[in-house]
């Protein structure tokens, strides 16, 4: 039984020694002669460790984002004048432990490229809390950013008026619902000067923008203008009519679906007028009235107790 035991007992493959294995951490150890003789590199403990002082209890770092000007994957040194034993660091330590911090801001802005990131990327993060912009709309504007710097397309322009072109660039490309107005607002500049720098980087950067559908701005314009649910939906169902007959083509998706949801107004005997719609989708009247009277004029709907259908021709 005892020459059973042996069998499936380790020995040191260097020595031969058995007495002198150990196991520590996740490596079998001879301590005869300090050969390794296992090593797991896989760990399978928790996903976590703890630290004194430390909220977070990942073992891993963020992924990489493009948010950020070295996109997260370098290391800063931290605010707490702490060793990693949790004691307090004084005297001529914490002095050091400062002018490291004061080296490392330096050196990471070491050039006039990574300030202009920096800066245009905080511009970005406050321009999208603003007007709640999703992060990965964010993420593709630093993207589309980025490549203008690749490409040398910044030198001598504005850096606000190129990181805001290059958000309207993203939330045009993910049909997201923000006009020209809403990112003018929040970054201070003229409309004009958005829509220019726009124009560059789609030839700078040979990108071609696909179709904005009008249905996207259509919640937006109701709830400006205080309408329910059921204004939006059977406004959207008019917008759908109009794009199966190709009443669309050419015209401004904002127009569209302001002209469509006066129309929706009208069927359902909301009282709303023209000017009501138009400040709520930041158009003309007149291009609420023209919109209007052309998706009224080609689709000939009517009102029904339940929903709207085509009228019959006569």
């Amino acid at each position: 039984m005892s020459q059973q035991k042996n069998l499936f007992k380790p020995k040191c493959d260097q020595c031969g020694e058995t007495k002198s294995l150990i196991r520590r951490e996740d490596e079998l150890i001879c301590t005869n002669c300090g050969y390794v003789l296992m090593s797991q590199s896989i760990q399978n403990g928790p996903e976590w460790r703890n630290f004194p002082g430390d909220e977070t209890k990942v073992r891993v770092g963020m992924p990489p984002t493009l948010m950020m000007k070295d996109k997260g994957l370098s290391t800063v040194i931290g605010g707490e004048n702490e060793d990693a034993s949790g004691i307090r660091i004084g005297g001529n330590a914490k002095r050091d432990l400062n002018r490291l911090r004061k080296w490392q801001r330096r050196i990471s802005f070491y050039s006039s490229k990574e300030r202009n990131l920096a800066y245009s990327l905080n511009e970005l993060n406050r321009m999208g809390t603003e007007l709640n912009i999703s992060s990965s709309i964010l993420a593709m504007a630093s993207y589309v950013y980025r490549m203008a710097m690749e490409k040398d397309l910044v030198r001598g322009r504005s850096t606000p008026n190129l990181i805001t072109a290059s958000l309207y660039v993203a939330i045009r490309h993910e049909g997201f619902p923000r006009t020209l107005k809403d990112l003018s607002q929040v970054s201070g500049i003229d409309k004009r000067q958005i829509a220019k720098n726009f124009r560059m980087l789609l030839k700078g950067l040979n990108m071609k923008m696909p179709l904005t559908d009008p249905v996207n701005f259509i919640a937006k314009i109701c709830t400006e203008g205080g309408l329910d649910k059921k204004v939006m939906l059977e406004a959207k169902k008019i917008v759908r009519l109009a794009q199966k007959k190709k009443l669309t083509v050419g015209k401004d998706p904002i127009g569209l679906a302001s002209g469509a949801v006066y129309y929706a107004c009208v069927l359902l005997d909301v009282k709303k007028t023209q000017k009501d719609i138009a400040i709520a989708a930041d158009v003309t009247e007149l291009t609420v009235r023209n919109r209007y009277k052309h998706l009224s004029e080609e689709l000939r709907l009517e009102a029904h107790p339940r929903k709207i259908i085509l009228k019959t021709p006569a």
